[in-house]
């Protein structure tokens, strides 16, 4: 299927002829059978079809990350993954308004997560190389987007946002900066003259010095616990110049610092579990909090903090930590830990891990029991040991 004939099958399902075509797909999660397939080939064109089952199954995929709004979304299962929350756009766009900015370019716009939210606060153009995710994107935010390569018509905005893509040609996830397209080098070079620009990455990508500026912040957003995004602020964008940013767009809250180790304790857990949020975690900033909860990392690298110590956290920490009573410490051993559970009544068990230190969908089916009383359990490499923890949750965040 060529560009064009793809587009145009896209653009026919905003006719109302294909309203029919869209209600008898409406929810589906995977491609139908070939026997509906062919029933709806006899009256629509196949491009029309199959892009109407690739439309139907994204806007499925997009409700946890878009909600109502993915019911009129235009979208691939694709760009939906790569796309910003609406959250985490909001997040970023409310720092291009703190700095002023009145006319952004949004690059490699994809279907427009960020480029709704960036359009509300500025005027904001669009630029993708993909003339189908251009038109997505014009349908989904009601602004100009053009289709270009970016490298050569990056626009001339004094504020621009840019979303390499972050997986290859052939659907590889990329995890290097420098095999991001365009590279991450090439958007700074292209880039460097603007007032301020932001760089949205991978947040598991990990950037050494020469990548980015001294001057460069980087950001770790997280949302409802799970970690989200990795953004290069550069320039009038740069809040805090140099260091790192643990960021919570659901809540609305950061942290800014230099990244350091907590103190390691002694390879064991005490009385007190705190696990962080993770965009806490990754932007190195454990050792901000360590002293003020008069914690120490339970083993080195472990990145889970402990203490002896059961008084109620500060607010201010308080909302970057899950808090544990540690009820009770075992051996790793499934049937050790199941026997135990099920002296107190276990019913569901929720299982979680670092490292690999266990399989957690194994280990909750072993666990299950069937009483009514819900437990966690940690399984964890401290030092040489690896060791599970009964835990019940404290008040936390």
């Amino acid at each position: 299927m060529t560009v064009t004939s793809a587009l145009s099958a896209w653009e026919s399902l905003t006719l109302p002829a294909a309203v029919p075509l869209l209600e008898s797909l409406r929810g589906i999660d995977s491609t139908p059978p070939a026997a509906v397939i062919e029933r709806l080939r006899r009256t629509w064109p196949a491009e029309t079809v199959n892009a109407a089952m690739e439309l139907s199954i994204a806007r499925l995929r997009a409700r946890p990350k878009f909600a109502e709004r993915a019911e009129t979304l235009w979208c691939d299962r694709s760009g939906v993954e790569m796309s910003s929350s609406p959250a985490t756009a909001r997040w970023k766009a409310a720092r291009f308004q703190r700095a002023g900015a009145t006319r952004i370019d949004d690059l490699c716009t994809g279907i427009g997560g960020d480029l709704m939210e960036l359009a509300r606060i500025a005027e904001t153009t669009g630029v993708d190389l993909d003339p189908l995710r251009a038109w997505m994107a014009a349908r989904n935010v009601g602004v100009s987007v053009r289709t270009a390569d970016v490298l050569a018509d990056p626009g001339t905005a004094p504020f621009a946002h840019a979303d390499p893509a972050r997986r290859s040609f052939g659907g590889n996830r990329i995890f290097r900066a420098a095999d991001l397209l365009p590279a991450l080098e090439t958007v700074r070079e292209l880039l460097r003259d603007r007032t301020g620009y932001a760089i949205k990455l991978g947040p598991g990508m990990d950037l050494d010095a020469t990548e980015h500026a001294p001057s460069d912040e980087l950001e770790f957003i997280s949302e409802s616990g799970r970690l989200l995004q990795q953004v290069l602020w550069s320039g009038a964008l740069a809040q805090a110049p140099g260091q790192r940013t643990a960021s919570r767009a659901c809540s609305g809250t950061s942290v800014s610092g230099t990244p350091g180790d907590a103190a390691t304790g002694a390879s064991r857990m005490l009385r007190m579990m705190f696990v962080p949020d993770p965009a806490l975690e990754r932007a190195k900033l454990l050792g901000l909090f360590a002293d003020q909860l008069n914690a120490v990392d339970a083993a080195p690298g472990l990145g889970i903090l402990t203490r002896d110590d059961c008084a109620p956290l500060a607010p201010e920490c308080a909302e970057w930590f899950e808090q544990f009573e540690v009820v009770e410490e075992l051996p790793a051993r499934e049937q050790t830990v199941a026997a135990w559970l099920a002296e107190r009544g276990a019913g569901i068990v929720t299982v979680r891990t670092r490292g690999a230190a266990c399989d957690p969908d194994a280990w909750q089916k072993a666990l299950r029991g069937r009483g009514a009383t819900p437990w966690t359990v940690f399984v964890l490499r401290l030092g040489l040991r690896r060791m599970a923890y009964a835990v019940r949750r404290a008040n936390s965040g």
